[in-house]
């Protein structure tokens, strides 16, 4: 898998260090990936959701401390990372 959009990953560790740790592990998981559809993603991270309306890809990360926001195109094999937010700015968000 491709990753587009690492500099949000790397703007957000930089103002919340113990996501670095976490965020590296997921980014590492997801360029190894191969997906060919959306079941091929939860199998890989289950804590993982699909906006309903937005359709974006949503991943709880360091043990559900964060959300990173993405899309995906499963045949050119590209994640692109649009945000990462803590679990309380999602919420503030989405609610």
């Amino acid at each position: 898998m491709r990753i587009l959009g690492e500099a949000a990953v790397a703007r957000f560790a930089g103002k919340h260090a113990a996501a670095r740790k976490p965020l590296r592990r997921f980014v590492t998981i997801a360029r190894n990936a191969i997906w060919p559809h959306f079941l091929a993603v939860k199998q890989t991270f289950p804590a993982k959701d699909l906006g309903k309306q937005s359709g974006r890809l949503i991943f709880d990360i360091g043990g559900n401390k964060y959300r990173l926001i993405s899309s995906v195109d499963f045949k050119e094999q590209i994640l692109v990372i649009e945000r990462v937010l803590t679990h309380e700015e999602y919420n503030r968000e989405v609610l």
